[in-house]
This record gives C-alpha cells, structure tokens and sequence, in this order.
C-alpha cells in the first residue's frame, strides 16, 4: 500500500471503469476524464489534510509485480483541514479492488492494514465503513476484521441513486 498519485489514473481505471468491480459503489463506471478529476480531488484531500483531520487514498499493489489492482480511502472529513460530519475520534474506511483480484484475501489484507493503522497511526477509536445489503463477499470481509452492522439504511435513504438497501458497520477499538 502507497499514497495514490496523479499518475495512477490509468491504472486506476481498470477498476474504477469497470462496471462490475462498481456495481457495489456510490458511483457508475467511470469515463477517463470522471476518473482523473476524482483522482485529483483525492490527491489533493490528502495533501491538505492534517494531524486532526484527514482524507487519504491508498493504492493497492500486488508485492512481487508492483500492478495497482485496487484503491481504499481512509477519511474523517469530506474537505481537509475543515472538520466534516464524521465525529472527531472516529473515521471511515473505503476499499475496491478489480474483479480479478476478489476472493484472494487481498481485500482483507489492505483494509486490515488500514484499519491497524487508523488505530495506531491517527489514534482513530471507532471505524466505520458503508456496504451495500446484497454485497455478501464485502460484508464477510468487515465482518472477519471485527466489524458489526451498526445501522441499516433502506433502499429509499440511498443517497447514490442506486435504490438499494445499505448498512454501516463499526469496529470500536479494543
């Protein structure tokens, strides 16, 4: 895992263009130009965060070749340094990864490692991440890490637009 980069744009959308690897995402696949101008808001969130408040992007490489096959986020805020709606001592937790890659522990592996290091490395003391009901294999995955549904969201409360069913789930710091 490394901060992700302008320059992994193309890279990045293998997955984040690819209608299956976001079928369980806030958004549809994305064009090259969506891509980049999300890519670069990333970069520049993580650039302007600071030691309270923050919002990173995480490219995931395979270790013996270096290909990026996926990107998580960890964030307390939508706007760094501005305080967002995530309370102060808390953070959240995004992952993707191309579906070629699903089913490997990597997904488990990275989110794991971001979860470790919001804990140890910004103090975070609850972690939250969003998962859409019918997505089983990401629900399995926060629910190996720890994870417990915290609140449900129905279908008509999805504020992407794809109408479908939600829960939050947390993990408390121990």
């Amino acid at each position: 895992m490394r901060p992700l980069t302008i320059e992994d744009a193309e890279a990045v959308l293998e997955f984040r263009g690819h209608h299956e690897a976001t079928r369980y995402l806030s958004h549809e696949p994305l064009e090259p130009e969506e891509n980049r101008a999300r890519l670069e808001k990333l970069v520049a969130a993580a650039e302007a965060s600071t030691s309270q408040w923050f919002h990173f992007g995480w490219a995931v490489e395979l270790e013996a070749t270096g290909q990026l096959i996926g990107d998580c986020r960890t964030w307390n805020t939508a706007e760094p340094p501005a305080p967002g709606r995530i309370p102060a001592g808390c953070a959240s937790l995004g992952y993707i990864l191309h579906p070629d890659h699903h089913g490997h522990g990597l997904g488990r592996e990275a989110a794991g490692a971001l979860v470790g290091w919001l804990f140890e490395e910004r103090g975070t003391q609850t972690v939250f991440a969003g998962v859409y009901e019918p997505n089983v294999p990401s629900r399995r995955l926060l629910e190996s890490l720890g994870f417990r549904p915290d609140h449900y969201f129905a279908a008509a409360q999805d504020p992407a637009g794809k109408t479908l069913p939600s829960w939050r789930y947390r993990l408390d710091r121990s």
